[in-house]
């Protein structure tokens, strides 16, 4: 018998929507909504700390110098983060560290509330913050491949994946509305601020709340030598493998010179669109429907044959829409740009991510899912660091020549256009990417 017109469409979008099925495991399920909480509310974080940076300096310095702060604990932590989550109990250890982030927000929340806060609490707090991420991020990334079956990995990294800019989408517009409403009722943009750090705090309670049913089935530990022997193992495990070494770092590069640009978003929203918080949580969820669009395009595309190309035409979407976004001097251009840059970014970082995961043995999973995860505890903030200080040179000492180009805007065009040159390059010089399949690695 012909199948119907409605049972062949109900049947195309239970196919497109077949990443949702390891949900149906109840330990991934509780993994996985406790994870989506807790970044939406590091989703908050970020808008939160920029908001408050600016607020209270007015220096595009000060906003990069941010990512410094936070990159140097994580500089030294991460690797051993990842040893340790090669080596202890992994439930346990995330649950304790949720706990210590919300205990941290939470004293963050109250001196931001009662207009206690200096700008040096900040960096006290977004150092301490980095330094339990280095640990957290790869602890999270080796426990969920237990909590399904290996045959639906891909499945559970496409919808890790979906979460952060699927959080990007309401996490940072809600932060901008807490920020601005709370501001406007009590008269105090501060008490608004700190508002929202409270919501953050509480989101990362409930994700180890959420963790405390949670079943782990034994997990072969690395056993024997010290911290540093099996942090060494893992560096070693990356760098003597050509597939891990060119994936790894033209990740970190994308970061580098691309992602790096939410450090300036505050300057966009203030300078550039004349706006306020509201203003500011849109430029961020504009991004987010685009990576949560990239995020489903990857997560159907998992078998797609040349992988390696949609790497790369990933990297060179996001890296040809941020420049545009650059030179976008409206606001609503703005926002249908990084609607796209966030597209290709999803399925660069899909593409990317699902390659490493699905190659990398368990008992090297933590540390190097630990190397892979400085993109965003290490890499990040160091781009900030040079996005912020390129913007604050260029509007100091080259106001006059580039005119409404100057600061924040030269910033992102310039990185942009570095990052297209990365792509280009590795189009034509590696063929270890361009060859990239899904079934294994593409090397001799």
């Amino acid at each position: 018998m012909t199948a119907t017109p409605m049972k062949q469409t109900l049947t195309g979008i239970g196919d497109k929507l077949h990443v949702f099925r390891v949900l149906r495991y109840r330990g991934f399920r509780l993994y996985w909504i406790g994870h989506a909480t807790a970044v939406a509310g590091h989703q908050i974080l970020i808008l939160a700390h920029g908001w408050l940076a600016w607020e209270l300096t007015r220096s595009e310095y000060v906003l990069g110098a941010l990512g410094l702060v936070a990159a140097a604990p994580a500089i030294a932590l991460t690797l051993f983060g990842g040893a340790a989550a090669d080596k202890l109990e992994l439930r346990r250890f995330l649950i304790l560290l949720q706990l210590v982030t919300a205990l941290l927000m939470f004293a963050l929340a109250t001196l931001v509330a009662t207009e206690l806060v200096r700008v040096w609490h900040l960096f006290v707090v977004v150092a301490i913050h980095g330094g339990i991420q280095a640990f957290d991020h790869p602890a999270r990334q080796a426990l969920f491949p237990h909590l399904l079956e290996r045959s639906h990995l891909m499945n559970a990294v496409s919808l890790n994946s979906m979460i952060w800019p699927g959080t990007r989408i309401f996490g940072p517009a809600l932060a901008g509305f807490i920020i601005d409403y709370v501001g406007w009722y009590t008269g105090a943009p501060l008490v608004g601020a700190g508002a929202a750090y409270y919501v953050a705090a509480a989101t990362y309670l409930a994700y180890g709340l959420l963790l405390l049913p949670v079943q782990v089935p034994v997990i072969e530990r690395t056993r024997g030598g010290s911290f540093i022997r099996t942090l060494l193992g893992g560096l070693s495990f990356v760098l003597t493998r050509n597939l891990f070494r060119s994936l790894i770092g033209l990740n970190y590069l994308d970061i580098f010179f691309l992602a790096s640009h939410t450090a300036l978003l505050p300057v966009f929203a203030d300078v550039v669109f004349h706006g306020d918080g509201t203003t500011l949580g849109n430029l961020y969820v504009a991004s987010g429907i685009g990576a949560l669009v990239g995020a489903l395009i990857g997560a159907n595309l998992g078998y797609f044959p040349r992988r390696g190309w949609l790497v790369l035409l990933g990297a060179g979407i996001h890296a040809l829409f941020l420049t545009l976004f650059g030179f976008s001097g409206t606001y609503p251009l703005a926002l249908g740009v990084l609607l796209m840059a966030g597209v290709g970014l999803s399925i660069f970082m899909i593409s990317t991510q699902t390659s490493v995961q699905t190659r990398v043995p368990d008992e090297y999973r933590g540390r190097v899912m630990a190397i892979w995860g400085m993109n965003y505890s290490v890499v990040l903030p160091l781009g900030q660091l040079q996005m912020g200080a390129v913007a604050g040179l260029s509007r100091d000492h080259l106001s006059s020549f580039l005119g409404r180009l100057a600061g924040a805007p030269s910033a992102v065009i310039l990185n942009g256009a570095a990052m297209l040159a990365v792509v280009a390059f590795t189009a034509a010089a590696s063929r270890r990417v361009r060859d990239l399949t899904p079934e294994g690695p593409a090397e001799e």
